[in-house]
């Protein structure tokens, strides 16, 4: 039985939002306030640019931890903004053994 999955982000800039997405590598389509990915394990899902909702279902195999894929792509985005801002040069991204997202960075 179908079950719809929905998890809250933060995730509700529209231009942070589309960085990550194309980070990760995810094709989308946005309608609106509302982006709907097309791959991955995100396809077949949508993200409300509103409130930062992502929801999908079950029958795709979404659960609320893939849902949440997103937030790592996000941050990053995030975070380089912020650099940016303040003057600090990102050198080197890799992503570890967990899956997490390490930037190597220098004060400008």
């Amino acid at each position: 039985m179908s079950k719809r999955i929905k998890t809250n982000t933060e995730i509700t800039d529209k231009e942070l939002a589309i960085e990550a997405l194309n980070q990760a590598e995810i094709v989308y389509q946005i309608k609106g306030d509302t982006i709907y990915m097309d791959s991955g394990e995100l396809m077949h899902t949508s993200l409300s640019l509103k409130t930062g909702e992502i929801s999908g279902d079950s029958d795709f195999g979404h659960t609320s931890e893939n849902l949440g894929l997103l937030r790592k792509y996000y941050s990053e985005a995030k975070f380089k903004r912020e650099c940016l801002k303040n003057g600090t040069l990102i050198d080197e991204r890799q992503v570890n053994e967990e899956g997490d997202i390490v930037l190597m960075w220098h004060m400008a």
